[in-house]
C-alpha cells in the first residue's frame, strides 16, 4: 500500500482537493466553487464534500495526512484561520482540527501561497533551488519565502505575507 496524502486547497473562489503520493505526482482530484459570500459553514461543508469525494474506495490507512492551503492571514501552529479577507465570516476558524476530524487524519494547515511556494520547490519551476520567494495573483495577493531551503514562517507563522499592502504616497 503506496503512502497517500490529502491536498486541499482553499481558495476564494475555488475549492481543490487531491490525492498525492509524496513524489508529488496527483492521482486524484476534484474541485468545486467556493461560494464564499455563504459564510464559513457552507464552505466547510462543500470542503468536506470535496474530500469525500477524493477519498471514495480509499482505505483511510493509506492516508499519511492531511495538507491544507488557505489564504491568512491563519496560525499554522494552532491551525486555525484568524481571518481572511476574500472569506467573507472567517474569523478564528479552526479549520486544521475541522478537516482532521472529518478525514480521521492528521491534518496541517499552512498558508496557501507559502505551501504553492513549497510545492515549487520540491516539484515545481523552481526546484532544487534554495532561495524562492512565490507570488500567487489570484482572487487574492500572497507570497511564500524560502530561504536556505526551508520555509520561512516567522514567530507566529505569519512571516513573509507580502499581500495587500497599502502604499501611502
Amino acid at each position: 500500500m503506496r503512502p497517500t496524502i490529502l491536498a486541499v486547497d482553499l481558495g476564494g473562489t475555488q475549492i481543490r482537493a487531491a490525492l498525492c503520493d509524496p513524489d508529488g505526482q496527483i492521482h486524484r482530484r476534484t474541485a468545486r466553487p467556493t461560494l464564499a459570500v455563504e459564510g464559513p459553514e457552507s464552505v466547510i461543508a462543500r470542503i468536506k464534500d470535496a474530500v469525500s469525494e477524493v477519498l471514495e474506495g480509499v482505505p483511510i490507512e493509506q492516508i499519511t495526512g492531511v495538507g491544507i492551503g488557505s489564504p491568512g492571514p491563519l496560525d499554522p501552529m494552532q491551525g486555525v484561520v484568524i481571518s481572511a479577507p476574500n472569506l467573507p465570516g472567517w474569523h478564528n476558524v479552526p479549520l486544521r482540527d475541522i478537516v482532521s476530524a472529518h478525514v480521521g487524519r492528521p491534518a496541517y494547515l499552512g498558508n496557501d501561497a507559502n505551501v504553492a511556494g513549497l510545492a515549487e520547490t520540491l516539484w515545481g519551476a523552481a526546484r532544487g533551488e534554495r532561495e524562492v520567494i512565490y507570488l500567487t495573483i489570484s482572487t487574492g495577493v500572497g507570497s511564500g519565502i524560502i530561504t536556505d531551503g526551508r520555509l520561512v514562517l516567522g514567530v507566529r507563522g505569519l512571516a513573509g505575507e507580502a499581500g495587500h499592502i497599502v502604499v501611502m504616497a
